[in-house]
């Protein structure tokens, strides 16, 4: 009778143990969809850490423009349309994330199939001076990285000009080469001035 009642008893046990177990496989949190972003950003706007944004092709903010990120936000580029962010001479970005919610630029491929190249990557242009001497004909140089020049357009006289804040930010798998030796960098920087904060 003993041997009996100890058989059971193991077995309860057992299938208490493993209850909780079963339970917390089956909580599967899933990823928000992404919200697609192309164009011109021609207000001021938020991009909020609840919600993962996607870069079609060319964006651009425009000049008298903010755009705030919020620590813990995740903007995934895309690879067909070569999704890049731009922020245009006056226009700013705000993106300030921390050491334990950092701001994270990455591929919009699934993990383990990313690789650098996969999107364009983050591009700031500003008003400061820069080393390329002007010309009656160029009056401002233009951004390589395949833009269109007027959206392009860098540097200035104005050597403390603020293009906004960059702080504890990633940027994943960038550099796609719009054309042969033309290709935008991880983040690339034209004229931007001390005003501007990068850490």
């Amino acid at each position: 009778m003993k041997k009996i009642l100890l058989t059971a008893s193991l077995a309860v046990a057992t299938v208490m143990a493993a209850a909780p177990l079963a339970q917390a496989q089956t909580v599967c949190p899933t990823a928000p969809t992404p919200i697609t972003v192309s164009g011109r950003i021609t207000a001021n706007t938020t991009w909020t850490s609840n919600n993962i944004y996607l870069l079609q092709g060319f964006v651009f903010v425009e000049s008298g423009v903010t755009l705030t990120i919020q620590p813990g936000t995740i903007i995934k580029g895309d690879l067909t349309s070569k999704g890049t962010l731009t922020i245009k001479q006056g226009g700013k970005i705000d993106a300030r994330g921390t050491a334990s919610n950092p701001i994270v630029f990455t591929s919009n491929q699934p993990a383990g199939q990313r690789a650098r190249g996969d999107w364009g990557g983050l591009i700031i242009l500003g008003k400061a001076t820069q080393n390329i001497p002007a010309s009656a004909t160029a009056p401002l140089p233009s951004i390589e990285g395949g833009l269109p020049v007027a959206d392009g357009t860098f540097g200035g006289t104005d050597d403390a000009d603020n293009s906004g804040f960059l702080q504890y930010v990633r940027i994943e798998f960038p550099g796609i080469a719009f054309s042969t030796d033309n290709e935008i960098n991880g983040l690339t920087l034209g004229g931007v001035g001390s005003g501007t904060t990068i850490d």
